[in-house]
């Protein structure tokens, strides 16, 4: 029995150690914000050169057939379709007055968060997909008809492993991203129990 105590009160010492003050979690947590903020910013301003690049190409390029022309559309539209849920998901996150609100309030914000974003990557991310390899199979039209036959089945072959390596990073990315959001949920979980 006096083993039992002993062994209790290294556990409940233990158990006070673990502890981390509020004021540490909170630099955490801003910290992962922060950092999770600027990958938003930074993934925005891609995208908005992407758009810029896409639109000089179509202007400067002679193309011939009207599917390459909707296929440039499309491709900018998807960009754009792209940069509207970043740039809304970063002013969102970015937003000091959410921190300065009860930690129950923020807690519930990162969850509701977390499963807008999951949504993003998941069915959204889908539908974008979807809507650029329509525009690949709208320019490979033109291809078909400029280019000989095995440098079109190349393009294909290329878009395909595109697609391929896009859906394995997507995975990577999405697991990355909800590590973060869980972290930083954690984090509150953890200040609200101590609180409590």
């Amino acid at each position: 029995m006096k083993e039992f105590e002993e062994l209790k009160s290294i556990w409940d010492s233990q158990a006070e150690k673990l502890e981390i003050s509020p004021g540490d979690i909170l630099k955490k947590l801003k910290k992962s914000r922060r950092s999770f903020a600027n990958k938003l910013l930074a993934e925005t301003i891609i995208a908005l050169v992407l758009i810029i690049l896409l639109a000089f190409i179509w202007i400067k390029s002679p193309f011939i057939m009207w599917t390459t022309h909707l296929a440039m559309f499309i491709f900018i539209s998807g960009c754009f379709y792209y940069i509207f849920f970043q740039y809304r998901d970063y002013k969102s996150i970015q937003n000091n007055k959410l921190m300065l609100k009860q930690p129950g309030e923020y807690l519930e914000y990162l969850k509701s968060f977390r499963m807008r974003r999951y949504a993003l990557n998941t069915r959204k991310y889908s539908l974008y997909a979807f809507f650029i390899g329509f525009a690949f199979a709208l320019f490979l039209i033109e291809v078909y008809f400029v280019t000989p036959l095995w440098q079109t089945i190349l393009a294909l072959v290329l878009i395909i492993g595109w697609f391929l390596l896009c859906w394995l990073l997507m995975r990577n990315y999405i697991r990355r991203e909800e590590e973060k959001l869980e972290t930083m949920i954690a984090n509150l979980e953890r200040l609200q129990k101590q609180f409590q």
